[in-house]
Order: C-alpha cells, then structure tokens, then sequence
C-alpha cells in the first residue's frame, strides 16, 4: 500500500506547475490534498483535473500572506481532518533585476511570498502536524545554497527560507515532524524564456534564461513531485536537483572565491536553459 494512502496534505500555490505535480502525485497514491491558491477559478479547474485518481482533492482559495486567510485555513483543516500528515510550503515567486535598482517594494513582496507564507503556515499548522508527526516540505531553490547575478531580491529569501528550514528541523525533530528543504534548478514550463520580458532593461540576455544563464537542463515537474515524495518518505533533509550541484556548494562553502569562478564558468551567453 502507498505510503501516503489515506494521508491528509496541504499544498500551497498548488492551481499549477509544481504544486500541481505535487497534488496529483499524492492524489495518485490515495491521499486527501488540500490545495491552495489565491485564484479560485484556476484552482477549482486544477482540482478538477485530478478528480479520476484515487484520492481526493480539496480546492481551498486562500492568500497564504493574509493572517486572516491562513487563520481560517487553519481551522477548517482542524474542524475537518483533525490532524496533517505533510504541508508542502510551495508557492513562491521569482524576478530578474540587479539588487541595487531593485525597490524595498519588490523585497518585501518576495519577503512575503517567499519566506513569511512558510512562516505562517508552519506556525499555524504546527499543532496538526505534531499530532500525527507529520512532514513539513519548504520549496526552495539551487538559490537557497548558491546566489546567481542578475536574479533580484530571489536569493536573499531564498536563503533565509533555508535557514527557517534548517532551525525548524533542529527544533522539531523531539516531536517527530519531519522537515525537508528541497532546491531545484530551473523547473520546465511553458514560458520559459519570456517570462522576465517585463523585467530585463539593461540585463543581458542570458538573465532572461532559465536559472539566469546557468547550464542546467529544464526539470520536469512530474518527475521532481516523485522524487520530493520519496525523499519525504525517506525522511531526507534536503534534496538537491541536479545533484552535481551539490560540488558548487561545498566548493562555495571551502572557497567563495572558487565557488564564484566555477559558477561564471558554467553560465554564459550560449546557455539554453
């Protein structure tokens, strides 16, 4: 039998890409997945799409930066389920600009999206997870370990997004909340490539890129939702995708110096993402 067979999830930013991978995954393998997003009609349609597999699926339209919001999340996934077997902190936001023409505007809206949601619902659904010492899984980014240029105010709340993981692992680990980090490359969607257009002014082109410019090859967000599962299962403390990047890290970490050359020497003009 599955693993997550009749276990109860919640996933946030879950009306698309990889939060959508991550729900079928669970509701492929019998699981409720409560999914949460802030557009209630692309949310009811990602819901939908999952209907003919063999869990059930719970669409709940919520802005997880609102106290309000995830203050009700909180008490209808109380009043519902009485407990939570994993919250899959997944929604997040990314940009392409240099740091000193980046607004406070646009890092406190990263700030939000990308730190203070997992923040806010770690803390209101702690109690649930601990009652069933469940599993908690923060999205990060190969940006959680390794800042790139040109990415805006991404990295910095990418890794204090890492830090929040790592002091929550320690914390929680004498209640037996399992907590994992998971930081992937450059996830394939369909507008990759454009979807900085807005944001590129005087960047050069390779920011426009996938990962900014660095080499890697497009991750297929099925294939990603399966590997997070198992690593959740195994009880992994974090998972790297690709894990040839994991070199950079430990080199970065030995030497920034080295770190910084290596990481020029696998980005360039030529690079397709």
């Amino acid at each position: 039998m599955a693993y997550w067979n009749e276990k109860v999830a919640l996933v946030t930013g879950a009306s698309r890409g990889l939060g959508l991978s991550i729900a079928r995954q669970l509701a492929s393998q019998g699981a409720t997945v409560v999914m949460v997003a802030r557009d209630e009609e692309a949310l009811t349609a990602a819901a939908a799409s999952l209907n003919s597999l063999p869990g059930q699926t719970v669409p709940l339209a919520a802005d997880v930066t609102s106290d309000d919001d995830v203050k009700r999340l909180e008490l209808e996934m109380e009043s519902r389920f009485g407990g939570l077997d994993l919250l899959v902190n997944n929604v997040g936001i990314s940009s392409r600009g240099k740091l000193l023409e980046t607004q406070l505007a646009d890092f406190r809206r990263q700030w939000e999206l990308n730190v203070m949601a997992a923040i806010r619902c770690v803390q209101a659904f702690a109690p649930l997870l601990i009652r069933r010492q469940g599993h908690i899984i923060n999205i990060g980014s190969l940006a959680s370990k390794s800042a790139i240029r040109f990415i805006g105010p991404y990295a910095t709340t990418k890794f204090a997004l890492a830090g929040f993981t790592q002091q929550l692992r320690l914390e929680l680990a004498d209640d037996g909340v399992h907590v994992m980090l998971v930081c992937p490359g450059p996830i394939a969607r369909e507008d990759a490539g454009t979807r900085y257009d807005h944001q590129m002014g005087k960047l050069p082109d390779e920011a426009q890129k996938p990962g900014a410019g660095v080499k890697l090859k497009a991750i297929d967000p099925d294939q990603l939702a399966v590997s997070i599962l198992k690593g959740c299962e195994g009880r992994k403390h974090d998972l790297v995708v690709p894990w040839k990047a994991r070199i950079l890290f430990a080199i970065s970490q030995i030497s920034p110096r080295w770190g910084d050359w290596l990481q020029a020497k696998f980005s360039s003009k030529n690079s397709n993402g």
